[in-house]
């Protein structure tokens, strides 16, 4: 199977580009570090070139009483030395960095808690992973877990600790997710 699927195969993804009027949106997660890049820095990141910021609004099919914007994550490119890979994936990688996407931020509206929509983000993240990966290559996907409940979130979609974030201070915990993982489970599905 070649290493690229035409993205015509994959679901369009259903967020938006990050809106001005998002930041004054009243979003609000548990982690306030967060709630504070949306507010104030998500928008400078994207005009910048630093980042992009994607972004779940309610829907006219949604509980109006939900917030909204009901989530938000945020993508950008990095790179991995291959030490930090498993020794069955690193071996077979050149001795120089390798390319990765990491999603850099991911959160759902406490008041849209136990809905799915971290999951919605999470697929949606994905799929774009999948499309900047058919025009520029990459190895996986990274997150950096903020605490136990992201980790545990995390790990159901097959995400795996780094091996040097195993001996550095526990939170954030950065994962990662192979490519070729996120790619078989669009194509199994189709």
């Amino acid at each position: 199977m070649p290493s690229t699927v035409p993205a015509s195969v994959f679901p369009e993804p259903i967020t938006q580009p990050l809106a001005k009027s998002d930041s004054g949106s009243g979003f609000s997660c548990e982690h306030e570090t967060l709630n504070r890049f949306f507010r104030e820095s998500a928008r400078q990141h994207q005009e910048k070139d630093i980042s992009r910021t994607w972004v779940l609004r309610r829907s006219s099919s949604d509980d109006p009483a939900l917030p909204p914007v009901l989530g938000f994550y945020t993508l950008s490119l990095t790179t991995l030395r291959r030490e930090t890979l498993p020794s069955n994936i690193g071996k077979r990688l050149p001795n120089y960095p390798v390319p990765a996407i990491i999603i850099a931020r991911l959160a759902r509206d406490s008041r849209a808690r136990g809905k799915g929509y971290g999951e919605t983000l999470l697929d949606d993240a994905h799929l774009r992973a999948l499309a900047i990966n058919a025009q520029s290559g990459a190895l996986c996907v990274i997150v950096d877990a903020k605490d136990a409940s992201a980790r545990d979130f995390y790990k159901k979609f097959g995400y795996e600790p780094l091996l040097s974030e195993t001996d550095a201070p526990e939170w954030p915990l950065r994962m990662y997710l192979p490519m070729k993982d996120i790619r078989a489970a669009y194509t199994e599905n189709t």
